[in-house]
C-alpha cells in the first residue's frame, strides 16, 4: 500500500467562479493561475506523492509554460498519465476543505460524484468533509480557503 498527501490554498476572489472537485458551485472563486480548484490540486498532489512523482507545481508551474486559466480537470488527467493510473488501484481518498466561506456539507455529494466519475471509481471510496477555522487567521477571516487530500493506492 502507498499513501500520498496533498495540500493547496488560494485567496478568494469575487471576480472568479468557484470550482471545486471539477464542478462549478456558488460562491467566490480563487485567485490562481489555473481555475483554482483546491480539491483537484490537493488530490493531484496526493496522487503524485503516492507514486513519488514530485508535485503539481513541478508539472504545472504558475508561469507562461502553463496556460492561464487551465482547467484543473485537464491537470488531473495529466497527473493520471504521469502516475500510470491504469496500473494503480485506489483504496480510498479522504479530502478536507478548510474554509470559513464554503459550506462543504451542502455540496459534498456532488463533489464526490464528480471525483468518482473523473477517477472511474466507486463513490464509496471517497470522503469529502469541511472544517471551519472559527474566525482565526486568513482562512477564518474568509480571505482564503485550503484543502488537504489523502490518498491510499496499491499497484494493480
Amino acid at each position: 500500500m502507498l499513501v500520498g498527501n496533498g495540500f493547496d490554498i488560494h485567496k478568494h476572489s469575487n471576480d472568479e467562479k468557484l470550482v471545486l472537485g471539477g464542478i462549478s458551485v456558488e460562491g467566490p472563486g480563487f485567485e490562481a493561475h489555473s481555475d483554482g480548484d483546491i480539491i483537484l490540486h490537493s488530490l493531484s498532489d496526493a496522487l503524485l506523492g503516492s507514486k513519488a512523482k514530485k508535485d503539481l507545481g513541478f508539472y504545472f508551474p504558475s508561469n507562461e509554460s502553463t496556460p492561464k486559466n487551465i482547467s484543473s480537470v485537464e491537470m488531473l488527467n495529466k497527473v493520471l498519465e504521469i502516475i500510470e493510473y491504469d496500473k494503480v488501484v485506489i483504496n480510498n481518498i479522504d479530502i478536507t476543505v478548510l474554509s470559513q466561506v464554503i459550506n462543504i456539507s451542502k455540496i459534498s455529494e456532488a463533489i464526490i460524484s464528480s471525483l468518482a466519475d473523473l477517477l472511474r471509481i466507486d463513490k464509496q471510496l471517497i470522503n469529502v468533509k469541511g472544517k471551519s477555522f472559527d474566525n482565526l487567521g486568513v482562512i477564518g477571516d474568509g480571505i482564503a480557503s485550503a484543502c488537504i487530500a489523502l490518498v491510499s493506492v496499491k499497484d494493480a
